[in-house]
């Protein structure tokens, strides 16, 4: 019996090497996969490397396996070998595939990845999920792919912006609401490609691969019928949270519809979510390093994201079809509703010795429609149109009230204010596009049109009421009473026209020719009336708050570009520039002021790479973009929601210009080592800035300016580690992020008293994020993760000499374990530390989550989950905030200890589609 069993946990290897049959030529990136002969289940895989070279390890000794070896083009090599194997297979020799049209694969012939041009494609049956489990789940067991805490995903270090489901967008550029509401078990393969728009894709214009995106492609059989689920839970102190999503499929017809609600600080459509009752960056202790000190003092944000306590609905559709064989549709709908209440407590320490206290409470509501369509149109084989109109309306409402003190140095009292806002904003916004390409030839010639405009609104009112108290030698020396209304109106219309002409001028270089018209007008009125008590209402206009402001802004942007890809793909290149002729009018109303500034900006736009061995790739960027200042920058009016920090607007502002540089180096393994490692420098030109001006009583006024000499430099050095056999999976990523930035900005905040002179601040900030995390999966019987984030931030202001420094970490461990009879077992643990808290704060606190569930019915369709929150009553939501000026702590009210129940159920019916009842295309009918 134990000689039995030293047999079966013995491993064997495997090596060989694949070539084309006919020219003998290795095959690099080659699929080389090993299946139990028995079952097909898949035990290991690899990629040849640049040799056409492979060597697998953790084979069964005992046990017969099946080997199979696939390459795009290719026809897919199959062999079963017997227990008694040699670990050499030899030289394998694939033929040429005689076309891949209407080619039948037989789904255990099918290689758990496989590599076309740019395309990385996943096979999902070989990456085994638990029951119920949805579209982000899958994507956690795919090699180089990486999904952090807040449902943010990235493919080898790249950022993924955009899922789309069978090619077609999902409730519209929400990547969360498909990989979190989305089966897996309906999934047939996971493809990444570059992010392109459309035009993009129709013109064949090559991208650069920073932006990437995800198409999961269904399964034949789950395109016909309807799956979906439903949960509800309920708790102490009142917590609940009701979810729902139904989906039917038909053919190319996709029809969603989803709602939700919760008072979790759940923002958005999202369930079957492990350990995330809670919003998980409500809690914890948290340090940012601002480069300004621009200190958002006048209000909160009520949105997704918002501070405080907040109960979230929503509802939405989506809708996609193919009416005929010419016009594909997409449409979209979303309600969002917020009601959030908030109590902040702050504690600002100026590096000049003021210290300024404050408590802010209040409440909140936020409410959105959206509305989105888009149209594809094939008018022929080489034209196609687009059109996409978007639509969105949101309602706001906000009550708050605050007090503050200011002291100007020890027991020394300089103010103190007691204000009470009250907001009511409507928003409307409309933005449309229409573009029209057309392939001129075969070799690729190519014109494209695109007409896009937007227009938005904001309407509402704003009252505000305070008294300020200002103090000489801590006796009150005077008083100030404000009770103000603001009528707020604002404009803003842009229109774009682009034009495109793809010229091919060989077989390995194209000719790329871009122009951009851009034309925006942006007004903004803001009306403040006193109140006159004689009259009883708000009727005496206040000039010095009050302005009307028009602003224009026109470009002309030409582009000229040659794109280059040798004939044995290895290299690439972009290599082009722009210019940017800009012109800004300004206008102020009320004074009857104007100014005009013309600006010309050369931008080079470029981009090589290379293919190195072993699936290697190394590239250098360049690349310039401009930021055109807001009307709230620009508008010469002073913003007195906070009396005692009062901005000004500055109609003297020029674009901001950023140039970047990278060198980056990727390689990518599906099972073993891969790496993306990158260096940049930024340096800005007239970046936005900001001037304060502190006053004897200790008020400031902050407004944005234009400087040079900053810049940002960073260095990103990842890896990861990827190993799968039958039974288990192991994952392991580890990535070090540093960034050394200089900042200008102008203050007397650290003036000797008396000297009001502003000085220009230099600032040096270093901040280091190294990052690690491990995951291991065995079977379905148990899961867990282990992530650790220590960082180091640094400031150092030149012009007082002062040197501020912290250190956190952040320690999380989640496992899972699943249990016989459908029982499982959650556990979430964090740790975070941070070595500069506020006074009267523990440095380091835990929070503990923990869930007990149970899985019943047929296929586990239900599920009834206990879940316990915070269960050591450490929770707290602290944030220091450190600059060159000094040193601010802000606190918020959050969700506290609480238990819930929730019970969930899964429901899924599909069939086929009798041809012969289809109808224009639209899908047809569903018989079950």
């Amino acid at each position: 019996m134990t000689g039995s069993a030293a047999v079966a946990q013995q491993r064997t290897q495997l090596k060989g090497s694949v070539a084309d049959s006919a020219s003998k030529e290795m095959l690099e990136m080659a699929t080389v996969s090993v299946q139990d002969a028995k079952d097909s289940s898949l035990i290991t895989y690899t990629l040849t490397d640049n040799k056409g070279a492979f060597r697998l390890s953790g084979l069964p000794a005992n046990k017969p396996v099946r080997l199979l070896v696939s390459y795009t083009g290719y026809r897919t090599f199959s062999k079963i070998l017997g227990a008694d194997r040699t670990d050499d297979a030899g030289n394998i020799h694939l033929a040429m595939a005689a076309t891949e049209l209407n080619t039948v694969v037989v789904e255990g012939d099918r290689p758990p990845i496989a590599i076309r041009k740019d395309t990385i494609e996943f096979n999902a049956a070989a990456f085994k999920t638990k029951p119920n489990a949805v579209v982000e789940d899958l994507l956690k067991k795919l090699p180089g792919v990486e999904v952090d805490e807040n449902g943010g995903i990235k493919v080898n270090g790249k950022t993924v912006s955009r899922i789309l489901v069978d090619g077609k967008e999902f409730f519209g550029n929400d990547p969360k609401l498909a990989t979190k509401n989305l089966p897996s078990a309906i999934v047939d393969k996971v493809q990444v490609v570059d992010t392109k728009t459309k035009q993009e894709a129709k013109l064949g214009i090559e991208k650069d691969g920073e932006d990437r995106t995800i198409n999961v492609t269904l399964k034949a059989d789950k395109k016909q019928g309807y799956f979906g689920r439903l949960s509800a839970g309920g708790g102490t102190d009142d917590r609940f949270e009701l979810s729902g999503m139904l989906n039917a499929f038909s053919g190319s017809r996709q029809i969603s519809v989803l709602g939700s609600s919760n008072n979790l600080n759940k923002i958005g459509f999202t369930q079957n979510e492990m350990m995330t009752a809670s919003e998980r960056k409500g809690g914890g202790m948290y340090m940012s390093v601002s480069s300004e000190g621009a200190l958002n003092m006048n209000g909160i944000n009520f949105g997704a994201g918002g501070e405080g306590i907040r109960t979230a609905s929503m509802a939405g559709y989506n809708y996609n079809d193919a009416w005929g064989k010419n016009v594909n549709v997409n449409n979209s709908y979303s309600f969002n509703n917020t009601d959030a209440r908030f109590t902040t407590r702050t504690n600002n320490q100026y590096n000049d010795g003021r210290n300024i206290s404050g408590i802010r409470s209040g409440n909140g509501r936020n409410y959105s429609h959206n509305v989105a369509l888009s149209l594809d149109v094939e008018l022929d084989s080489m034209t196609t149109l687009n059109i996409a109109p978007k639509f969105g309306y949101t309602r706001q409402t906000s009550n708050t009230s605050s007090i503050d003190t200011t002291y100007l140095g020890p027991n020394d009292l300089g103010n103190t204010n007691h204000s009470a806002n009250l907001l009511r904003m409507n928003r409307l916004n409309f933005e449309n596009s229409i573009g029209i390409n057309r392939i001129l030839n075969k070799n690729g010639q190519a014109i494209g049109f695109t007409f896009a405009n937007s227009y938005n609104t904001q309407d509402g009112n704003a009252f505000n009421n305070s008294t300020q108290q200002f103090f000489e030698d801590n006796v009150l020396d005077s008083t100030k009473i404000l009770d103000q209304k603001n009528v707020i109106n604002s404009r803003n219309e842009r229109y774009d026209i682009s034009l495109y002409y793809g010229q091919p001028l060989s077989k390995t270089w194209k000719l790329h020719l871009d122009y951009k018209y851009s034309y925006g007008i942006s007004t903004s009125n803001r009306n403040t009336y006193n109140f006159d008590g004689d009259l009883k209402g708000y009727t005496d206009l206040d000039s010095l708050y009050s302005n009307r402001f028009r602003t224009i802004n026109t470009t002309h942007q030409p582009s000229l570009r040659f794109n280059h890809s040798s004939a044995d793909k290895k290299l690439n290149a972009s290599i082009g520039a722009a210019v940017y002729f800009t012109s800004l009018d300004n206008r102020s109303y009320l004074d009857n002021t104007s100014l005009k500034q013309d600006q010309t900006n050369f931008a080079p736009n470029s981009r090589i790479s290379y293919k190195l061995k072993n699936n290697s790739q190394l590239s250098l960027n360049y690349s310039g973009y401009m930021m055109q200042p807001s009307v709230e920058q620009l508008q010469p009016v002073r913003d007195n929601t906070n009396p005692l920090n009062i901005r000004i607007g500055n109609a003297d502002l020029k674009p901001q210009f950023n140039h970047n540089v990278s060198i980056q180096y990727a390689k990518y393994s599906p099972t073993g080592f891969g790496t993306f490692s990158s260096i940049g420098f930024s340096p800005m030109m007239n970046r936005f800035s900001t001037i304060t001006r502190v006053n004897a009583n200790g008020g400031q006024t902050v407004q944005t300016v234009n400087v040079d000499g900053a810049y940002s430099a960073n260095v990103n050095l990842g890896g990861s580690y990827s190993k799968k056999t039958k039974d288990w999976q192991m994952r392991a990523n580890g990535n070090l992020y540093g960034n050394f930035g200089r900042q200008v900005n102008f203050s007397n905040i650290n003036n000797p008293k008396g000297d009001t002179a502003v000085r220009k601040n230099v600032s040096q900030n270093l901040m280091l994020a190294p990052f690690f995390s491990i995951s291991y999966a065995y079977k379905e019987v148990f899961e867990m993760s282990v992530n650790y984030r220590p960082g180091y931030n640094r400031v150092k202001s030149q012009l007082n000499d002062v040197t501020t420094s912290n250190f956190t970490q952040r320690l999380s461990v989640g496992a899972t374990g699943y249990l016989p009879k459908g029982f499982f077992v959650e556990n979430d643990l964090a740790y975070t530390y941070n070595s500069q808290t506020a006074p009267g704060f523990k440095k380091g606190i835990v929070v503990y989550n923990a869930a007990l569930g149970f899985d019943f019915l047929k296929e586990k369709r239900a599920q009834v989950k206990l879940y316990a929150y915070d269960l050591l009553r450490q929770n707290t939501n602290i944030r220091r905030n450190v600059t060159e000026l000094g040193t601010f702590d802000t606190q918020t009210d959050l969700i506290e200890q609480y238990f819930m129940v929730t019970l969930s159920y899964n429901i899924s019916k599909f069939g086929k589609v009798r041809p012969s009842r289809r109808y224009n295309g639209g899908g047809g009918f569903m018989i079950f």
